[in-house]
């Protein structure tokens, strides 16, 4: 999981209950930390806080950064909703209830592909 730009609040409320169920990394954004990271990492779920950025800048660009990924990218705010990108199955849409156990469950779902033979 990659936590980009998140302010210090958040931050503090999503980094042990996230670290429990995930390998965690942060790094601000904008940035050479968040280059490297978008480069070299393949997180599952990414999730961005666009409290100070503007979001209609920012997604297309971490959209672009990470789409080889195949990500779930969310973008919080504490100003406004919480929206999803879905980069593997290339749908957006709001966040319902964006707190703590919702993003845990999007860390701990099912993770079973079935690769190869019947169902």
């Amino acid at each position: 999981m990659l936590l980009v730009g998140l302010t210090t609040l958040n931050m503090r409320v999503l980094e042990g209950p996230l670290t429990d169920v995930a390998e965690v990394s942060a790094v601000p954004f904008p940035g050479a930390a968040f280059d490297t990271a978008a480069e070299q990492l393949e997180p599952d779920l990414v999730i961005v806080d666009v409290t100070y950025l503007d979001e209609a800048i920012v997604r297309p660009l971490i959209t672009h950064r990470l789409a080889h990924t195949r990500a779930t990218v969310v973008y919080l705010s504490d100003t406004g909703p919480t929206w999803f990108d879905d980069l593997g199955a290339v749908t957006s849409g709001p966040l319902e209830n964006a707190n703590t156990e919702t993003l845990v469950r999007l860390v701990s779902g099912p993770r079973l592909r079935l690769i190869g033979g019947e169902a």
